[in-house]
């Protein structure tokens, strides 16, 4: 409703601003300057009349389309010609006296057919604007529809592959507490002691879209606790975040899923294990983290990535799009680095 008042009143200004031309052409082209009050006076009430009356006749029928937009416009031309007319003999019956008689054979069939001739293309003027503006509205309104579906879409694949990585992960660590009971029970139990605690912590952030950089690296430092218990100093690590203080947003389950896969295929297999360090800072507007391990390198883990370095790659591309790269490299002198850069987004 406001708005339709905007619309209206916005259109009466526009005519306001066509009438005064209309009452200059008119009165200094055709009927003397000495006529000009009279001229813009009466213009003014045929042209607002028949604005009026016409953008109310559209704003009633515009829902039903086809022959009623027609009719509307018609019938608001019409009421407009006669009501300004009306509201003109008021002016000349207080001006100079003129019964309605006279009016309506001297001059009415004057302002009927300046309202016709002046009205139609103010009319089309106004008709092809509103015309232009429903029209970009409705491709504003398809836009945003299509928008909305289309990251609807994405969160649909994203909460996918989040799902596949999650049970992979947990598999797979029960799966080392299993193999601890038959060596350390001990150890296992402290082990299932630390998951549990992990868990706890970790399933809500997990169900994010979007964490912190430094609750990702809180939830990987919490991981490789629990490998340590396993591996013993066959495991060492050591994180570094050189970000800043500001809290830099990040996708969840990115960081530890490479650092599973350095664990199972590169430190793991190796007689003496080895160390994994990861590192974070921020490069040209790019967060970058390096996840580099001294396993056994880049063709031991080639053909043995799995599911979990995929779906990485997949999730930061349906988060980022062509703005994130996931490379993985050789780490000298021995080893796989994994490089992630992504654009910084600050909270």
């Amino acid at each position: 409703m406001q708005k339709n008042k905007m619309a209206t009143l916005k259109s009466l200004l526009i005519t306001a601003g066509f009438n005064t031309l209309i009452a200059l052409v008119l009165a200094y082209m055709v009927m003397g300057s000495h006529k000009f009050i009279e001229v813009f006076i009466i213009s003014q009430f045929v042209g607002l009349s028949i604005c009026l009356f016409v953008t109310t006749a559209l704003q009633i029928v515009q829902a039903k389309g086809g022959g009623w937009v027609a009719a509307g416009i018609v019938g608001g031309l019409m009421s407009g010609i006669t009501v300004g007319g009306l509201l003109s003999w008021g002016l000349m019956a207080l001006l100079y006296g003129m019964d309605l008689g006279l009016f309506l054979r001297e001059v009415f069939i004057h302002i009927f057919i300046f309202g016709m001739v002046f009205g139609v293309p103010i009319i089309y003027f106004f008709a092809s604007r509103e015309i232009i503006r429903e029209s970009a509205e409705k491709i504003q309104q398809e836009k945003i529809k299509r928008l909305t579906m289309e990251k609807t879409a994405a969160m649909t694949t994203l909460q996918l592959l989040q799902a596949q990585i999650e049970p992979h992960f947990l598999f797979n660590t029960l799966a080392n507490v299993i193999a601890l009971f038959e060596v350390d029970a001990q150890k296992a139990k402290q082990m299932l002691i630390d998951f549990n605690e992990y868990l706890r912590i970790s399933l809500q952030r997990t169900r994010q879209e979007m964490i912190t950089l430094d609750q990702e690296l809180d939830l990987v430092r919490q991981y490789l606790e629990i490998f340590k218990i396993r591996m013993g100093p066959r495991l060492a690590y050591n994180i570094t975040d050189r970000t800043g203080p500001d809290k830099v947003s990040f996708p969840p389950l990115i960081i530890q899923p490479l650092v599973e896969n350095s664990i199972k295929y590169g430190l793991e297999p190796a007689v003496d294990g080895g160390r994994i360090d990861i590192d974070c800072c921020i490069q040209d507007d790019l967060l970058r983290v390096e996840i580099a391990d001294t396993g056994l390198g880049l063709e031991a883990d080639a053909s043995q990535s799995g599911i979990g370095l995929n779906n990485v790659s997949q999730r930061l591309e349906s988060i980022y799009g062509e703005l994130a790269s996931l490379v993985l490299k050789e780490n000298k002198p021995s080893g796989m680095k994994a490089v992630i850069e992504v654009p910084v987004c600050l909270i």
